[in-house]
């Protein structure tokens, strides 16, 4: 399946073979109309004008049929080129050497048919025309072998087009590829990183949720009459349960907001406008924030008030969380409260936006929640699409300039050599502009461009052209021997063909105008010299054009390409973001529902008790479990001892004296072997009622995670799998957990 730079390049080119063969329409009949034969002007204006009618309605096909191959309309252009093409009969146009604007028109229509074309279809065409073009000339003027050597060119610079068409289109195959590729691993990459944004905001909303109503319950610390807890439990429940769906593109961040504020707990006054959308991640997470500052108010600020103010709009806002409390020291926060780092600073991170914290003991506290709408990524995507376009039609550029030179005009000058006065100095002439052609194979083989030295290169351009014209024998400037016209403007192009369309223009506007200068200086100007000229400059400066539009072009379908692209790959992304976050959800609810979800609902429905000890107790479990599952989330040397001290952190919150002893080192654990070493601990820890020692033994061969504590008796939980062995003993209040692990 093609690619998008090759279906625009592909359209292009229907619609670039009409605009140069219209272009050029206007020259190639002013040529016509310079020198027709005696008495033959009308029935040449009469061939120009059904020529030119001809064209026109082709090109309109062409431009209308950008998906066709039309074989069959070019098939039907041949045979009308070659009914104009037998007006030399009666024009008397090869007697009158007025044969060089119907050489132009079946030249330029043979190298445009290889743009909009099959291979086979374009050169048969262009083999037909060029034969029977030669044997008409033949017919008017056997013994003119110029001539048929002239009409002889037109297949040939037909395969030359069609190579160079090919290379600009392998070029935009490779373009194509490389988006694709590109596009792959964007979404991989897309695809991983919202993984771990869904895992971070997981996390964050159970922190903040779920986790912290469990955590209060666990450590007793709210009364059997806590008519905020029924619906602080259901609020967490139905957050649990509408992150098992799939999000929203956009939400409404006042409605988010006022959602959290009706938990009861606290009072708080809001001020901010009655709607406020935004899209959805960014809204959530400046309502996550916003709800654990308000969390934070009511665990530790000791007031039971908070003011909540919102400005601004979709591209830019603040929402201020303000408290008049006991205030803290923000940077003597512990490391292991995860409320501020994560659930506030984190999730505002993460979205592009800032969190800022001003509190002291004593004064209250403001946190400030900032965001602005990102720009667009500034990434020119374009340019991986560019590279290899502008690479294939340098490449194409050098393989016609090395034809120009290497064939028309090293033949021309080899075929006239015995014309010429100075044969040293037109072959010195040649040799410049050959060797600037070797160093462009140079330069196109490590991929470099011409860089600075584009200014002297073209000087030496210019030189060679003038060295050949003072040395040329008498004789109009664009005849065959005149070998450098039609040779030095392939190699400026070759030069400049990276550059502004100016600066290409310029350089063939001087390249004409030193033809010209040589042409009025040192021949006689006549009638028949000045057509003569303009037939070759048709070609001379018409041909180099088309590729410097080309060029201009490319760059256009490059971004073009781009864009389509990665529209596309946008969808696409978003698509399998959406799938892969729908499924996480999906499975972390499926992981809470045997556990958390029967406690909320339980203090939801006022089935269970806050103040019942076994409430308490589970509670505390399934806090220390959801604490647990936030540390495996951190980058650090030694996991296991970084969730071991998560699971501590209830017990020091409930006033349990920890005791940490390790020994040894040993190699990381996978996750499912660290949360059964770890689990025998954490059940003590969550229910110890003074003190608790957890000691770590580790080694390459054997890691061993035991625990003492003054806990409630309880069967050690089943290891989930078959590579830990879990112990227990119980004596005198005091119950003795051991997990090991044997590392393969």
């Amino acid at each position: 399946m093609s690619g998008e730079a090759v279906r625009l390049l592909g359209a292009f080119g229907h619609r670039y073979a009409a605009a140069v063969r219209l272009a050029t329409l206007v020259p190639i009949g002013a040529v016509a109309l310079l020198q027709p034969a005696p008495g033959a002007f009308a029935s040449t204006l009469l061939a120009v004008v059904v020529a030119g009618a001809w064209t026109g309605g082709y090109c309109w096909w062409l431009a209308k049929g950008e998906g066709r191959t039309g074989t069959k309309a070019m098939s039907l252009d041949v045979a009308v080129l070659m009914c104009v093409y037998l007006s030399v009969l009666w024009t008397d146009a090869v007697a009158a050497a007025n044969t060089g604007w119907l050489r132009l028109l079946i030249l330029f229509a043979c190298v445009t048919w290889q743009w909009h074309t099959s291979l086979t279809a374009g050169l048969i065409a262009a083999a037909v025309a060029g034969g029977a073009s030669s044997t008409l000339v033949i017919a008017g003027d056997p013994a003119d072998p110029t001539l048929l050597q002239s009409q002889t060119w037109a297949p040939v610079i037909a395969v030359v087009s069609r190579v160079a068409w090919v290379l600009i289109t392998r070029a935009a195959e490779r373009a194509d590829r490389m988006a694709a590729e590109a596009e792959r691993a964007r979404t991989e990459a897309a695809v991983a990183e919202a993984m771990r944004a869904e895992e971070r905001e997981l996390a964050n909303s159970l922190h903040d949720t779920a986790a912290t109503t469990l955590l209060m319950v666990g450590a007793g610390q709210v009364p059997p009459d806590a008519s905020w807890l029924s619906v602080q439990a259901r609020r967490d429940l139905d957050r649990l349960r509408s992150q098992s769906g799939p999000p929203p593109d956009r939400a409404d961040l006042v409605g988010l907001l006022r959602d959290d504020l009706d938990g009861g707990y606290l009072t708080v006054e809001f001020d901010g406008p009655p709607r406020l959308l935004l899209p959805f991640d960014v809204a959530t997470a400046i309502a996550g924030a916003a709800q654990e500052a308000l969390n934070n108010v009511h665990r530790h600020a000791g007031t039971d008030r908070a003011t909540v103010r919102l400005h601004g709009d979709d591209r830019a806002l603040w929402v201020e969380i303000a408290d008049e409390g006991r205030g803290f020291d923000v940077s003597r926060a512990p490391a292991t409260r995860r409320g501020l780092r994560e659930s506030v600073h984190g999730r505002m991170s993460h979205v592009g936006g800032t969190a800022v914290i001003n509190s002291a003991e004593g004064s209250g506290t403001v946190v400030r929640l900032e965001w602005r709408a990102g720009t667009p990524d500034d990434l020119d995507h374009a340019e991986l699409t560019r590279i290899p376009l502008r690479r294939g039609l340098r490449i194409a550029t050098l393989l016609v300039a090395v034809a120009g030179v290497a064939g028309l005009g090293l033949a021309n000058l080899l075929g006239r050599l015995d014309e010429h006065d100075a044969p040293a100095a037109q072959f010195a002439a040649f040799a410049v502009l050959a060797g600037l052609l070797a160093a462009e194979v140079v330069l196109v083989a490590r991929h470099r461009s011409w860089g600075r030295l584009a200014g002297p290169a073209v000087s030496l351009v210019f030189a060679a052209s003038v060295l050949s014209y003072l040395t040329l024998p008498d004789g109009p400037t664009s005849a065959g021997v005149d070998w450098a016209f039609g040779a030095a403007n392939w190699v400026g192009l070759v030069v400049l063909v990276d550059r502004p369309f100016r600066t290409v223009a310029a350089f063939l506007a001087g390249h004409e105008l030193l033809a010209f200068a040589n042409l009025a200086l040192s021949h006689d100007l006549s009638r028949d010299s000045l057509a003569l000229f303009a037939t070759g400059s048709v070609t001379v400066v018409g041909f180099p054009l088309c590729l410097v539009v080309l060029a201009a072009v490319l760059g256009r379908i490059g971004a073009q390409a781009a864009a389509a692209a990665r529209e596309l790959e946008g969808v696409r992304t978003a698509d399998a973001v959406a799938l892969a976050a729908h499924r996480r959800r999906v499975q972390r609810f499926a992981e809470l529902s045997a556990t958390s979800v029967p406690l909320l609902e339980g203090l939801a429905d006022g089935s269970l008790t806050p103040s019942d000890p076994e409430v308490q107790r589970r509670s505390a479990v399934e806090a220390a479990r959801m604490r647990r599952l936030f540390a495996e989330r951190d980058l650090v040397d030694n996991p296991l001892l970084h969730e071991l001290r998560y699971c501590a952190d209830i017990a020091d919150r409930k006033g349990v004296e920890v005791e940490l002893d390790v020994r040894g080192q040993w190699p990381v654990p996978p996750v499912v072997v660290r949360r059964d070493l770890t689990d025998a601990a954490l059940a003590a820890l969550a229910t110890a009622a003074s003190w608790a020692r957890v000691t770590v033994v580790g080694s390459e061969d054997l890691v061993s995670v035991s625990v003492v504590a003054d806990c409630a008796e309880a069967p050690p939980p089943a290891p989930a799998t078959g590579e830990v062995r879990v112990e227990s003993f119980i004596r005198d209040g005091m119950v003795w957990l051991e997990a090991r692990w044997r590392p393969n």
